[in-house]
């Protein structure tokens, strides 16, 4: 043997589990993970699915996958056409440089003006607005005119007013009529009319529907009976050939098969596994 297998099992007798634990672990079937540490690399499947198992493998034992992927090409002959398998979401870098937050800048310049206008009512119009005390003024002294006085404590003669006609009484007049009726119902001034408000509709509002798409692509790795239901309605019901590839999206997936550990599923472009590591028959909905 070259090594390759030596190095899957040995790192796996040192992370202290069995081929049934990786199985249940990872979803591939242990008849895969014996060939690779065997080194029976015609037991694989062909193409990007031996691959895939490379590299999961190798991750679940904290080995290099991209070694171990390059490695394995090399043992069955392959070339590596110089591409890497790498996983199928990459974290987004975002920038470490300091960007202004700009809501935050106008929220303080609303807060600072809010409070210097109600600083400026509460001193400055105030003080504009108080009435001025009139400062005590000294007394000023009055000049008596003597000769003004003296006539006017000389008595003078008056004569009697004479007799005035007195007016005769105006005639009794009649009562004034009542005001017209369209007088007497008019409104005050005051009054308001309050606007009419519509009667709240007895319906219940329409229910929004959820808007979650999902996509799933079913590989077969060998011929198996798959049937595909999207939504309530069956969509596929019939046999997959080995290395077909289907895919479906909708709101609610089912994916039903007879020999579900032949049938590897990737849900919203990334790797699910396979419908079924340990039964023959399996059911998944998604989601």
């Amino acid at each position: 043997m070259s090594g390759f297998g030596d190095s899957f099992r040995h790192a796996r007798s040192n992370k202290g589990v069995t081929l049934g634990e990786v199985e249940r672990a990872i979803r591939i079937p242990r008849k895969y993970l014996r060939a690779l540490e065997d080194e029976d690399f015609t037991a694989l499947p062909e193409g990007v699915y031996a691959r895939g198992i490379v590299r999961n493998y190798a991750q679940y034992l904290h080995l290099d996958p991209d070694d171990a992927i390059n490695y394995f090409e090399e043992l069955r002959g392959g070339i590596s056409k110089g591409y890497k398998v790498v996983p199928a979401v990459r974290p987004m870098e975002v920038p470490s440089h300091w960007a202004p937050n700009f809501a935050m800048i106008a929220f303080v310049m609303v807060i600072s003006a809010v409070i210097f206008a109600w600083l400026y009512s509460a001193f400055f119009a105030a003080s504009d607005n108080r009435i001025a005390t009139p400062s005590p003024a000294q007394p000023t002294p009055t000049q008596i005119d003597v000769s003004a006085a003296i006539l006017a404590l000389t008595p003078t003669a008056t004569r009697p007013p004479e007799p005035t006609a007195t007016p005769a009484p105006p005639p009794p007049t009649t009562a004034p009529s009542a005001p017209p009726p369209a007088q007497q119902a008019a409104p005050s001034a005051r009054q308001v009319v309050a606007p009419a408000v519509p009667a709240a509709s007895s319906q219940p509002p329409p229910p929004v529907a959820s808007a979650t798409i999902h996509a799933v692509t079913i590989q077969a790795l060998e011929n198996a009976w798959v049937t595909v239901t999207v939504d309530g309605v069956v969509v596929f019901n019939a046999e997959m050939a080995a290395e077909d590839s289907l895919n479906f999206e909708g709101k609610s997936i089912t994916i039903e098969s007879g020999r579900a550990p032949s049938i590897f599923l990737y849900v919203d472009g990334a790797e699910y596994g396979y419908l079924s590591t340990t039964d023959a028959s399996a059911i998944l909905t998604i989601p």
